[in-house]
């Protein structure tokens, strides 16, 4: 049996170093402080073409964020182990158990992470800009913040579980921040959760045949609390807002993103040209009035992955908003009428994902995490599968305050993307030539590499999942890889010596 396992991976490594080896050819607007203009968007299992649930995210931050790739395992814990979270001090209990998980963190840096869980459940959130509460703030200890993401992506089985976890710990503890939106997927549905400083949330459904764009407002207008498939809140939102003065019944229904928003974020520019921009694409509407934008709407095609990734490279090309090369360098750096262009690719755009969450087959190969470091429109989408069992080395190096440390993967995207920008017109072909190749590569190869691994993991004794597993590591660092060296490749191009390699 070893000398047959031993045969079996040494032919997963061979096909995986051959799939591998293919040759490739070589701001802010006036109305709304927007570093943190993070740009998402959930698809129902019925609106793509492969029946996944797709969840897009573009994280935005005010700084470059050392970004670090990590696959953890399950954990059981000890009775009465204590979780003490480091933004608040808060400590409450650990569970008795927390789940394998696929996270990208920026150490230290509130509200970036993004998470994957054995379970298919995935975790990410935008900023919801600003609400109306005000002090005092209700909070018990210090509250739950940052770290609510993480809490919820260890503990969740399902999406919806995760709605009602992070619910409970609103209820219990109070939210720190002033409005933040919760993105949670399984490979069954999606929901948006709003949570508003203090003990106050709802969440939405995203209808299956449905697209859902959101940017850094809340997008939930009516609600149905009676409608518990699709909805979830905490018991007093209405009885909340009326005592508040911010909602009087009489006049008309109740509105949850104009009623809990502050008028300035629902008023930001910025936040209506990224959801418009988002419909445009998904639709191929205009939507002239952008003060009336719906929470979802039935894409004009069945979405794919790589129709996701197309709406988080967007700036607005072709429209009057669009980046014009002749008034700017680059459409990071665009300005209309000397007003800054709060686009969904940005200047601040740290890391850009993808989640494909399918149910046809075991989730370690199902669920596929599409991720590219830094500026999407400048970099490549490399897919991490949630079965993988490490990470590739690069990725799992940074140090916060250190940015040009060659190791790193994180380090090296950001310094190919910052050169790209310095003549944006001029380099940006350079580089999509060949992320656009790998990209075509890696999606066309999918279903056979999916093939390959789904042989391996039926194969029916008990090593048949690590096969799998492995196989899918070697595939997922293999490209990762690739991915760096390319990226070292045309740094040297622009600024020879970055990596201590003179000519």
């Amino acid at each position: 049996m070893k000398r047959i396992l031993g045969g079996l991976i040494t032919l997963v490594v061979l096909c995986s170093l051959i799939l591998s080896a293919a040759p490739i050819q070589a701001n802010n607007t006036s109305d709304l402080d927007e570093d943190w203009a993070c740009t998402s968007l959930a698809a129902g299992k019925l609106a793509t073409v492969d029946g996944s649930v797709l969840l897009g995210h573009n994280e935005d931050d005010g700084t470059p964020c050392t970004t670090i790739v990590y696959s953890t395992p399950r954990i059981n814990h000890e009775p009465g182990e204590k979780i003490v979270m480091w933004d608040t001090g808060t400590v409450i209990d650990q569970v008795e158990v927390t789940w394998a998980l696929l996270w990208s963190e920026s150490p230290r840096y509130s509200y970036f992470d993004g998470y994957l869980n054995e379970w298919g459940v995935a975790v990410s959130s935008n900023s919801g800009g600003s609400s109306r509460e005000t002090p005092p703030y209700d909070l018990t200890q210090g509250g739950i913040g940052h770290e609510l993401k993480r809490l919820t992506a260890e503990r969740a089985t399902t999406a919806r579980e995760a709605v009602e976890i992070m619910g409970n710990f609103i209820e219990e503890l109070g939210y720190t921040a002033s409005a933040r939106i919760y993105l949670i997927a399984d490979p069954q549905e999606a929901w948006f959760l709003c949570a508003v400083r203090g003990r106050h949330w709802v969440a939405q459904r995203i209808p299956d045949d449905e697209v859902a764009p959101i940017p850094n407002y809340y997008t939930i207008r009516q609600v149905d609390l009676d409608d518990t498939a699709n909805f979830l809140a905490c018991p007093d939102l209405i009885e909340h807002a009326i005592a508040k003065g911010w909602y009087d019944p009489a006049s008309g229904p109740f509105d949850f993103a104009k009623v809990y928003n502050a008028p300035s974020t629902q008023a930001s520019l910025g936040n209506k040209l990224r959801h418009w921009g988002e419909l445009r694409l998904l639709t191929g509407i205009e939507y002239p009035d952008m003060n009336n934008l719906p929470f979802s709407v039935k894409p004009n095609r069945l979405l794919s992955v790589e129709d996701v990734t197309e709406v988080l490279r967007y700036h607005y090309e072709g429209t009057a908003w669009g980046w014009n090369p002749t008034l700017s360098s680059s459409p990071h750096s665009y300005r209309i009428g000397g007003t800054s262009i709060t686009t969904i690719c940005r200047p601040s755009t740290q890391e850009s994902n993808v989640w494909q969450l399918r149910s046809n087959m075991p989730l370690s190969i199902g669920c596929v995490w599409w991720r590219a470091q830094c500026r999407p429109c400048e970099s490549v989408y490399i897919p991490w599968y949630l079965g993988i069992l490490e990470v590739a080395e690069p990725y799992t190096i940074g140090t916060p305050g250190v940015p040009n440390d060659p190791e790193s993967a994180w380090a090296t995207f950001q310094k190919m993307c910052q050169l790209v920008d310095q003549d944006y017109a001029n380099r940006i072909g350079t580089v999509r030539a060949v992320w656009d190749e790998m990209e075509a590569k890696a999606f066309a190869r999918q279903e056979s590499i999916e093939r390959t691994a789904l042989t391996l993991y039926n194969i029916g004794d008990e090593h048949h999942e690590y096969l799998a597993k492995k196989f899918l590591t070697q595939y997922t660092e293999g490209l990762a890889l690739k991915a760096f060296r390319f990226a070292h490749e045309f740094i040297e191009l622009w600024e020879p010596g970055w990596a201590g390699v003179e000519d």
